[in-house]
C-alpha cells in the first residue's frame, strides 16, 4: 500500500452542529498556537547578529563571494542542502524542501531577499542534480572553505564520522558586510514548507511514523 491508495479508515461521521463544535474548538487551540507564533517572531527580531566571513563559494560561473550572493538586496536566505562531497545525489529530503519552494521566486527579491542554496559537494556535482531536479535556484560549492565546519552544518560524531545537517541560514548585508541574523535546523525548517503544512491540515496528516494518529491511520516510515 502507498499513499496513493486510499485508506479504508477515515473520521467519523457526525452531522453538521457537532463538526462546527469540534471545529470552533480546533481552531480556538490553533488561534493560541498564532499568538504563540507572533510571540516568538517578535523575539527573533530582537536577536543579536554576528559578522560572518565572506567566503569565497564556487559557482556555475566560477568564484562568488557570500555577499555576491545578496545581488541586489540586503536580505539573503540560504539554504544549506545536504550533499556530501563523495555523494552523487543530493538528500532526498533537502531535495524534496527545494521542490517546495516558490513557484515565483521574485516574490522573495520583491522583499528585497535574495536567495541561494549551499553545499559541500563539488559544483559539478551541484550543477548536475540541478539540472536533473530541473532547478533554477543559484546553488554553489563551499568546498575549498570552512563554511560548513564553522557554522555546524557538518559536524562529527561519537564514531568520529562527518555527519551533514540541512537547514536555513538568515543573512543581513550591512555596510558591505554579511552578518548572520538567523539560523535553523532540523524541524526548524518544516515552517517553510508548504506542502508539510497543508498535509498537516489533511484527515490523515503527514502518515509519518513518529505522528499521534488514530488506530489505522497510514503511517510511513519518515525517511522512507
Amino acid at each position: 500500500m502507498t499513499k496513493q491508495d486510499q485508506p479504508l479508515a477515515a473520521p467519523e461521521i457526525v452531522d453538521r452542529e457537532q463538526f462546527d463544535d469540534a471545529l470552533a474548538e480546533q481552531v480556538a487551540a490553533e488561534k493560541e498556537v498564532t499568538r504563540h507564533n507572533d510571540r516568538v517572531a517578535a523575539s527573533r527580531r530582537r536577536l543579536p547578529m554576528v559578522e560572518v566571513d565572506d567566503y569565497a563559494f564556487t559557482g556555475p560561473d566560477g568564484p562568488v563571494r557570500l555577499t555576491e550572493l545578496f545581488g541586489d538586496a540586503y536580505l539573503l536566505v540560504v539554504q544549506n542542502v545536504m550533499f556530501g562531497p563523495d555523494w552523487d545525489e543530493g538528500c532526498p529530503s533537502c531535495s524534496w524542501a527545494v521542490d517546495n519552494l516558490p513557484a515565483d521566486m521574485r516574490r522573495m527579491s520583491d522583499e528585497a531577499m535574495a536567495f541561494a542554496l549551499i553545499s559541500q559537494a563539488s559544483i559539478d556535482k551541484l550543477e548536475a542534480w540541478r539540472a536533473k531536479r530541473g532547478w533554477e535556484h543559484l546553488w554553489v560549492s563551499s568546498s575549498g572553505t570552512t563554511y560548513h565546519y564553522d557554522w555546524g552544518w557538518t559536524q562529527q560524531n561519537e564514531r568520529g564520522e562527518e555527519v551533514l545537517r540541512p537547514g536555513y541560514s538568515y543573512y543581513l548585508l550591512k555596510d558591505g558586510k554579511p552578518y548572520l541574523t538567523y539560523m535553523t535546523t532540523a524541524r526548524g525548517v518544516e515552517a517553510v514548507l508548504p506542502v508539510a503544512q497543508f498535509m498537516d491540515r489533511t484527515a490523515y496528516g503527514r502518515q509519518q511514523d513518529w505522528e499521534d494518529s488514530p488506530e489505522g491511520w497510514p503511517q510511513y516510515p519518515t525517511y522512507g
